[in-house]
């Protein structure tokens, strides 16, 4: 999908209908074969069916038949996944607007950047979490530029984020793009975990002193936010 162009809402709307219909068909299929056979296909889909729904009522001679490593790792996976949603939700109630800003690392180069480097130090932040193959975070990118432009100086600044991304991909988009703020580079999960983020682009506006003043900036509300904060 990403890299068609000029998708239209209307095949956007019918791809996703007919992969909500094969989510559903696998789903349904797992859950009413639950056998061996059974087991082979949820190992391949464990993200459609939740491990719980499928061990229930499973058969012990299945459970514990010669694919008993695959049905235990599946349980592990699951309750790891459970344990990291749980700190995302955490992470994310102690960043929320009104808190202080969390500090993380990165390295890239040999070199350690932080966001303390940008943050805190008595200018507006705005900063970006995103990634060079998601495209709502390339659409934000324009708004940002034009921000970046219009405001910075010695009480604004405009900082990237790369997040789930390789640097190679990260530079030929910064080029790409035209991307005139500076980045921490390779910053992969410690951001996004730090701030609960499950999903990009992520667009927060600190205060001088690093409190949060927005989460979750798009669009128009980008430069509201930065104008309301400046006082222009």
């Amino acid at each position: 999908m990403r890299a068609l162009d000029n998708l239209t809402p209307e095949v956007i709307e019918a791809f996703n209908k007919e992969s909500d219909s094969a989510m559903t068909d696998i789903k349904n299929y797992v859950l009413g074969h639950k056998n061996e056979e059974g087991v082979l296909v949820f190992n391949t889909m464990a993200r459609i069916v939740p491990i719980d729904e499928f061990i229930e009522d499973l058969n012990p001679e299945v459970r514990n038949g010669k694919f008993k490593t695959l049905i235990d790792i599946a349980l592990e996976r699951a309750e790891a996944s459970k344990k990291a949603e749980q700190a995302l939700a955490e992470n994310l109630k102690k960043t929320s607007e009104g808190a202080m800003f969390v500090d993380f690392s990165a390295e890239y180069e040999g070199q350690t950047q932080k966001l303390s480097d940008y943050v805190g130090k008595g200018k507006y932040v705005l900063v970006d979490f995103w990634a060079s193959w998601c495209g709502p975070c390339r659409g934000e990118i324009p708004n940002l530029i034009e921000v970046y432009n219009k405001y910075k100086g010695k009480n604004f600044e405009v900082l990237g984020v790369a997040t789930w991304d390789s640097p190679e991909d990260t530079k030929g988009a910064i080029e790409e793009l035209k991307i005139p703020y500076p980045q921490i580079m390779n910053a992969q999960r410690a951001g996004s975990d730090a701030y609960g983020i499950k999903g990009i682009p992520e667009i927060i506006l600190f205060a001088p002193d690093g409190k949060i003043i927005k989460r979750g900036l798009r669009g128009s509300e980008i430069e509201l936010a930065v104008k309301a904060s400046l006082g222009k």
